[in-house]
């Protein structure tokens, strides 16, 4: 998804700060991109705590007009605190790094999961809005404890802070929203998909009736990037072919785990 998303902002005439844990991959991708934007790389762990200064000093002084963040780890490649610690703390972290070097009209896009939406309950959001108030959670540490609950809750928890973060984007004329795919065609998905039943299920019931390409949510992110969304801010936009909703009608997801 991030490859489609730099393709996607490189069209439109961005230069890019393209980031990676591994330089190889960036090097590919900025060579792919070469004479369609001005490029910088920064490879680095997203979970170290100074990973956040690297992308401020490729900065260079410039503001950051698009904020599209899509690292992140699915539960077959960590345990459940390594899953929130990437998928939600470092998020957090550069988020809030970079929110002084926002432009006007600015927008930070956050790429959470629709699993996030499914598991939505009040039980689950008391507990993530407590936990960014700063207090502790039992729930939540409970969830913590297997990478297959700690993935929705750390997605959730990109879509509610989404939402708490966006009166202190308001106050500097910039927006944040988090992008929740469904299914996508990507090498994690794909993992995903070897190591249980439960991908070929969702997409069973998936009205679109197949896995999404990166492609298709690059070109969200692109129109959330624009002018055309400039009244979008402190909400998940849902891009999964219908398969929430699928879910829902076939009863909710203990329903759906039964066959």
């Amino acid at each position: 998804m991030g490859v489609a998303i730099a393709q996607s902002l490189a069209e439109l005439g961005h230069s890019l700060i393209l980031c990676d844990l591994q330089p190889a991959p960036l090097a590919a991708i900025a060579k792919s991109l070469e004479g369609r934007s001005q490029i910088t790389t920064v490879s680095g762990d997203i979970s170290d705590r100074d990973y956040p200064q690297q992308v401020i000093a490729a900065l260079a002084g410039r503001k950051v007009a698009v904020l599209a963040h899509a690292a992140g780890v699915s539960p077959s490649m960590a345990n459940g605190d390594q899953v929130f610690e990437i998928n939600f703390m470092a998020t957090k972290r550069l988020v809030e790094a970079l929110l002084s070097k926002m432009a006007v009209g600015g927008v930070a896009v956050l790429i959470a999961s629709n699993s996030g939406q499914i598991i939505a309950r009040p039980l689950f959001d008391k507990a993530i809005r407590k936990f960014l108030r700063g207090g502790k959670s039992l729930v939540l540490r409970l969830m913590l404890r297997n990478p297959r609950t700690a993935y929705p809750i750390s997605k959730r928890a990109v879509q509610l802070y989404a939402q708490a973060a966006s009166p202190a984007f308001g106050r500097i004329g910039a927006r944040i929203v988090s992008l929740s795919p469904g299914i996508i065609d990507t090498a994690m998905g794909r993992l995903e998909q070897r190591a249980g039943p439960e991908i070929d299920t969702m997409i069973a019931v998936t009205p679109m009736g197949r896995m999404g390409a990166p492609q298709e949510i690059a070109s969200v992110v692109a129109f959330l990037s624009s002018s055309a969304a400039s009244y979008i801010t402190g909400t998940d936009i849902l891009v999964d072919g219908g398969t929430v909703a699928g879910i829902q009608e076939m009863g909710g997801v203990l329903k759906l785990g039964r066959g």
